[in-house]
């Protein structure tokens, strides 16, 4: 088909699979976690997250963030194509700009790139000096096998450990807490993988200097999709990047939750904001895939919002 624009992607492509061989898909699972809220936020981290540029993201994913449409999500998906960059759609090509990025979740979008060496060497020795400890090394018993443990921590450790900031703690061991915290939201977040369970050390490590003015944007937009057509990342950015510039899958906006930002201009909300609290899709996430897929495919140009309003 003319559309079909590189071979080698086009095999492992779902796109591939609905057209050419004709095989009823399900939408995908989305790997994106939240934030959660077993970890307690402080005001005291305040102003070490404002020297990261992530306030104002933190900010939104702590207060709560509606609930991810997998179907509408996965109907757009289908139509990425990793070669461009961009969502193929019937009435052209569209994607993610940075100024999306900014505008949806106030992430710093200038900056240095946000380049982390995967070589783990050390980082037991390295977390330690960091943040006061690291998980324990698995126990091996006589003649077996270390068993292969994630480089970083699983989040109920960083919880069980680092969910409360001591009363009495001094301006080091506050810190501490507000370097975790960061490590964990931007890891269930940003930077959300498959598993859902573990914060990877790389990140923690990008945090070991506040005011590295890293472009947190930049990296969040590039982590967002994959080679093989995968999704993951800030699932939040993709979502409300969709439902302010298609009509799919969009759902009403129902009411907002009172906003405080502290009197903080960097504190005040973004464009995600507007979804704050939707309305629930009640139907069935396979039927409402269809629907959405069949949407997708009858859209015209009156129906996409191109520009930024």
């Amino acid at each position: 088909m003319v559309w079909l624009l590189n071979n080698v992607y086009d095999v492992e492509h779902r796109a591939y699979f609905m057209s050419e061989k004709k095989m009823e898909l399900t939408p995908l699972k989305i790997r994106s976690h939240g934030a959660s809220s077993v970890m307690h936020y402080e005001e005291r981290y305040t102003p070490y997250i404002e020297m990261t540029g992530l306030l104002p993201f933190v900010q939104l994913v702590s207060r709560s963030t509606p609930n991810l449409n997998a179907a509408a999500v996965t109907a757009l998906i289908d139509r990425w194509r990793p070669e461009t960059h961009s969502f193929h759609l019937r009435t052209g090509e569209m994607t993610v700009t940075l100024q999306d990025v900014s505008m949806i979740t106030a992430l710093p979008i200038e900056g240095k790139p946000l380049c982390m060496s995967t070589d783990s060497e050390g980082w037991r020795q390295q977390m330690e000096a960091l943040i006061g400890m690291s998980p324990q090394e698995p126990e091996v018993e006589d003649g077996g096998k270390k068993d292969r443990v994630p480089v970083g921590a699983t989040f109920t450790w960083i919880a069980a450990n680092f969910s409360h900031c001591p009363e009495d703690a001094d301006d080091e061991v506050i810190q501490r807490y507000a370097r975790v915290y960061m490590w964990y939201v931007i890891s269930r977040t940003i930077f959300a993988d498959g598993t859902g369970k573990n914060a990877p050390w790389m990140w923690l490590k990008a945090l070991t200097v506040f005011d590295n003015k890293f472009s947190w944007g930049s990296a969040a937009l590039a982590y967002l999709t994959t080679k093989d057509g995968g999704v993951g990342g800030c699932m939040l950015l993709l979502l409300v990047w969709s439902w302010k510039r298609l009509p799919v899958g969009r759902p009403k906006s129902s009411q907002w939750n009172t906003w405080d930002d502290h009197g903080n201009p960097v504190r005040q909300p973004t464009w995600a904001y507007k979804w704050d609290l939707v309305s629930e899709v009640a139907s069935e996430v396979n039927l409402l895939y269809k629907q959405y897929t069949n949407e997708m495919d009858s859209l015209t140009p009156e129906q996409v919002r191109w520009f930024q309003s």
